[in-house]
């Protein structure tokens, strides 16, 4: 059997395939629509097929999953199959904060919503995990703060209360530079964003307009060529890639029919000002989206949107 069984809406498949490639880190099994339902196939048997042979199903919860008509018979069957969740077989995991009602109210959710990704892979996780949630250490005693809050005579006294040594409850962390290994792993980081945005947007635009076909290719782990099709006629070709021009700390974006390692019609470098961060070259302020973001320091998400616009620019002219 499957362990796990992911129901989603088409608006929040992002989210569902993050938690199912989070899974698989994990070594654990999963069935998702966007990776398991290949064209040709019968979505409906499919979905029953995946819903029956899955020890668990996970429900990405939003909004728009408790308005869908289409995703109410996939968490059905795993609640008919446990109806009192002594197995646990329904678990919602809430992405976008709504307010579930009728059956669903009384299901214990793991909730996501509005952490970073750190803490939202930690509380996917330990919410997943069997048995107890008994912390691995041992928690602090309560006893002891309750005793320190009351505050003490400084002179001398009767009973003297032994000096116990303790450092502050918060402190300054000195700035330290970032090294170069933590440089290279954020341009690294950088780069998958961006390639991870292109693969999405390509599928969403081709879910929503027949007439375009986006095809993405990687020619290694850090050069990425993508090309935009309408009407089967080629309209736009861009090529992604770390270093090749100045320096090899740097992200380069090139458009056109023919690339090389020279030439480039925009560059991506790290900049430091109290962390790191990613800065435009070469561009000079005139598109919508160099208007309404600092593309001075951009996060990874704000530089892989920033190219994407680029990339996509000649398709709002195509008729």
């Amino acid at each position: 059997m499957t362990d796990f069984f992911i129901s989603y809406t088409g608006a929040d498949q992002r989210w569902a395939e993050w938690i199912a490639y989070v899974l698989e880190e994990e070594g654990r099994s999963v069935v998702i629509q966007a990776w398991d339902f290949r064209p040709g196939a019968n979505f409906v048997l499919e979905m029953q097929k995946a819903a029956e042979t899955a020890s668990r199903t996970i429900m990405v919860l939003s909004p728009d999953y408790l308005k869908s008509q289409f995703a109410s018979p996939e968490w059905a069957a795993a609640f008919g199959g446990d109806p009192r969740g002594v197995s646990r077989k329904l678990v919602p995991v809430m992405v976008r904060t709504c307010e579930p009602m009728g059956l669903l109210t009384s299901i214990v959710q793991i909730r996501i919503a509005d952490l970073d990704e750190t803490a939202a892979r930690k509380m996917l996780l330990d919410g997943l995990q069997e048995g107890r949630a008994k912390p691995p250490t041992r928690p602090s005693f309560p006893g002891f703060a309750n005793h320190m809050d009351h505050k003490q005579f400084p002179g001398p006294s009767g009973d003297q209360v032994p000096i116990r040594a303790s450092r502050p409850a918060s402190f300054t962390r000195l700035k330290v530079a970032p090294t170069d290994i933590d440089k290279r792993r954020f341009l690294r980081q950088g780069f998958q964003t961006i390639q991870s945005l292109f693969e999405e947007s390509a599928k969403e635009i081709a879910a929503s307009e027949p007439r375009i076909h986006i095809e993405i290719e990687m020619r290694t782990n850090a050069d990425l060529r993508a090309e935009v099709f309408v009407d089967g006629k080629s309209v736009s070709r861009c090529r992604v890639w770390i270093g090749g021009m100045h320096s090899d700390d740097n992200i380069c974006y090139a458009e056109g029919q023919h690339f090389s390692d020279n030439s480039c019609n925009e560059i991506i470098h790290l900049a430091e000002t109290d962390d790191l961060h990613f800065a435009a070259t070469m561009a000079m302020g005139f598109s919508k989206f160099e208007r309404e973001n600092n593309i001075k320091q951009m996060d990874a998400d704000t530089m892989a949107n920033y190219l994407w616009s680029r990339f996509i620019d000649r398709l709002q002219h195509v008729r």
